[in-house]
């Protein structure tokens, strides 16, 4: 079993929507964590908002809930998400600050806006995510994204795609400057 506790509060209500999701699937939480690689009680801790999964975990728990990470936020009303109505998301890592910037009705295409701190990673460990393609373009600052044993540095501008379901990670490549970056998934089709 894999995953840690964040220690910031989730999004309100994702716990909520993932526990109806698994009941209305008629699932147990011994199913779900089990087909996701998780703990039933780290799965149960997610269910009451209690804490955080990482990117990779959310992304399993709604690939075995066939449910789109989009679906758990929000939803705009008419497609438009505005700067200052887009929902944080916790995906995991340090020193990452996430949003959700694509309406729910997108569901396949799901952007990610990430503020980097100096130093942020989105994770010590390679990751995997259950979904088609990954992309990821650098709005300001540096980013080194590692797939399995090839390191990329990316600069302002610079963008590069790969199979999420490789082992990979991600952080801010400078100790003093922030980054931004967009990162865009593509949900596996259901």
């Amino acid at each position: 079993m894999s995953d840690s506790p964040s220690s910031r509060r989730p999004a309100p209500n994702i716990g909520r929507l993932l526990r109806a999701r698994r009941r209305d699937l008629d699932m147990t939480l011994d199913e779900v964590a089990g087909a996701a690689d998780l703990t039933k009680s780290f799965l149960s801790d997610i269910e009451r908002d209690k804490t955080s999964p990482s990117v990779a975990s959310l992304v399993r728990l709604c690939e075995v809930l066939a449910l789109p990470v989009g679906d758990l936020f929000t939803p705009a009303r008419s497609g438009v998400v505005r700067a200052n109505d887009r929902p944080p998301i916790r995906f995991g890592g340090t020193g990452v600050s996430d949003y959700l910037i694509s309406p729910a009705e997108a569901k396949r295409l799901q952007v990610i806006f990430s503020d980097i701190e100096p130093g942020g990673t989105g994770g010590e460990k390679l990751y995997t995510l259950a979904c088609e393609e990954e992309f990821v373009f650098v709005l300001e600052g540096a980013i080194r994204i590692v797939v399995e044993d090839t390191t990329h540095e990316l600069g302002t501008g610079d963008s590069i795609a790969f199979d999420p379901r490789r082992a990979h990670t991600f952080a801010n490549a400078s100790a003093t400057e922030p980054a931004k970056a967009l990162f865009v998934l593509t949900p596996p089709p259901r």
